[in-house]
This record gives structure tokens, C-alpha cells and sequence, in this order.
């Protein structure tokens, strides 16, 4: 009998998802990560004269594998933040403009909320979301580091619920990032004691959770705003098969909108980013427009 817990029961699970394919995957999220520096406008760091991008990212940015830790620079903020380029992605995916209301439902440890400020110039609204109030701290503090406190008066930080926001406000904002909580399978490989207690339990359980903040984030965002769903996970239950649940739950309230990026692949409902194709990932978003 197969087992299904453990690390055999891991490897059975995405094998039977991703076939053939899963070898080199495993592999691949196994491989030494490499970065993006996104430069910060408020520092006085510069570029190299021609340094390497990724294609299709819109933010200033250099492709690294060992990049220096992030540092001040004389004038009191630090240098660069580190992403992996496809999260990025969500942050291209909201197609934000100066005066929108936007709200990052899961915003620690803040990455891609800084991303939306820049992308905002102290316009709108940003409302940076975490129920942990130690994240929230690390919130505030990526902020204070990166940006000039009057650069934030459109910035305010909260610490509700988001799978229940829509019992207290509806229909409010432009864009929703929901990049949501997920099992992080890269991480469970490279722990021992995590992988040692996976089930698939655990994918099922936070794609339970997943939904209820999708719906919540399709229920505050305005009659033709954009939500993007994303998540780093590989498991198809947390990507496809949430938009998929979306359309039985919710059918005719919103439209699937496409995203199509420079690297990637398309799935049945939105795209993924995986390491043994290009160098980046694991990471899927969709793009939800709602309609009623």
C-alpha cells in the first residue's frame, strides 16, 4: 500500500498531479533561489549601468543569485527590497494607477505592499492587511525603512479577518490583492519536521480557508474592480481548483480575466510561474473582474 503521509505520501500527491514533470520540479524548488532587487526611489542607489531584468516587470530592478542584504543608504532608507520575480507578478496583475483605493488582504511581511505604494505615489488608498499583530509590526517597519513617513499618509494598516471583511464593508475598493496563506511546498521540502508531517489534509483545509477570503475580497471590491488571487502554492486545490469553486459559488457576480506575462504558463484559469521551467516560483495568480 502507498503511503500517503510523509514524504512518500508528498511525493505521490504532486506526482499524480504534475506526472512526469514532478522529478525535475522537485528538483528545481530543491535549487538555490535567486532574486530580484527592486530598487528603492527614495535612496540614492543606482543600478548598474546595463544590469540584468526580467522581461515584463515594470518596477526598476536588478536578477541576482548572491545580492548583498538590503542596506541604508546615506539618506536614511534602504537601498532595495528582494522578491522572487513571479511575486511580482500580482503587483503587475492589479494594474494600479495614482488615486485608487486598493486593499492587500494578506499583506505580510509587506513586499508586495510596498510594491503597491510605489506603484500608488501616496495616492488613493492602501490598506495593508494581517490578523498577526507581530506581522503588522513587520509592516510598519519595511515601510519606516523603504519609504519617508510623508509618503505614507495614503498607507494605514489593519488587523481584521479576511475572510469575514465582507460582513463590515462592501463594494469600497478599486483593486484586492488576496495573496493568500497556502501550504508553501517549497518551504515544506527544505524542513525535514514539516515534511515528516504532511497529509493531504493540509492542502485540503487551507483551501477551505482560501475560498472563504476569496469570496470575502470578491464581495468588498466596487462593480467592475479587479481582484487577483495568488498564492505560492503548487497544489491545483489552492490555484485552479479555487476559481473553479468560485464559478459554482458565485457564477454571473464576476469574469476571469486572463493574464498573460513575459515567463510563465497558462493553466485552466489563471497562470504559474514553476522553478524548472524558468528559475522562478512556485507561484499562481488569477485575475477576477466582478460584474455585479
Amino acid at each position: 500500500m502507498n503511503a500517503t503521509k510523509g514524504p512518500e505520501g508528498f511525493d505521490t500527491f504532486y506526482r499524480e498531479m504534475y506526472g512526469e514533470r514532478w522529478d525535475r520540479l522537485k528538483l528545481a524548488l530543491l535549487a538555490p533561489k535567486k532574486h530580484v532587487a527592486v530598487k528603492n526611489p527614495f535612496s540614492k542607489f543606482r543600478m548598474p549601468e546595463h544590469p540584468l531584468t526580467v522581461q515584463g516587470l515594470s518596477l526598476e530592478h536588478e536578477v541576482g543569485e548572491n545580492f548583498p542584504q538590503p542596506e541604508k543608504t546615506e539618506e536614511g532608507y534602504t537601498n532595495y527590497y528582494l522578491m522572487d520575480a513571479a511575486s511580482l507578478l500580482p503587483v503587475e496583475a492589479l494594474d494600479l494607477h495614482p488615486g485608487e483605493r486598493v486593499v492587500d488582504l494578506c499583506a505580510a511581511p509587506g513586499g508586495k505592499s510596498l510594491m503597491c505604494a510605489l506603484k500608488l505615489q501616496n495616492k488613493g488608498l492602501l490598506v495593508s492587511n494581517d490578523r498577526s499583530a507581530a506581522r503588522r509590526a513587520r509592516i510598519h517597519k519595511i515601510f519606516d525603512e523603504y519609504l519617508p513617513k510623508s509618503e505614507q499618509m495614503n498607507h494605514k494598516v489593519t488587523g481584521h479577518d479576511a475572510s469575514k471583511w465582507c460582513l463590515y464593508e462592501k463594494s469600497i475598493y478599486d483593486k484586492v490583492l488576496l495573496d493568500a496563506p497556502c501550504s508553501s511546498e517549497r518551504h515544506v521540502l527544505e524542513d525535514s519536521k514539516e515534511l515528516n508531517q504532511w497529509a493531504p489534509g493540509r492542502t485540503k483545509a487551507i483551501a477551505f480557508t482560501q475560498f472563504a477570503m476569496l469570496a470575502s475580497a470578491l464581495d468588498i471590491v466596487k462593480v467592475g474592480g479587479t481582484v487577483v488571487y495568488s498564492t505560492c502554492a503548487l497544489s491545483k486545490l489552492e490555484n485552479d481548483g479555487i476559481i473553479a469553486k468560485l464559478f459554482q459559488k458565485r457564477s454571473g457576480k464576476f469574469e476571469l480575466i486572463r493574464p498573460e506575462f513575459a515567463f510563465g504558463e497558462p493553466t485552466e484559469h489563471g497562470w504559474q510561474v514553476l522553478p524548472d521551467v524558468t528559475g522562478w516560483g512556485p507561484f499562481y495568480l488569477a485575475v477576477v473582474k466582478r460584474t455585479k
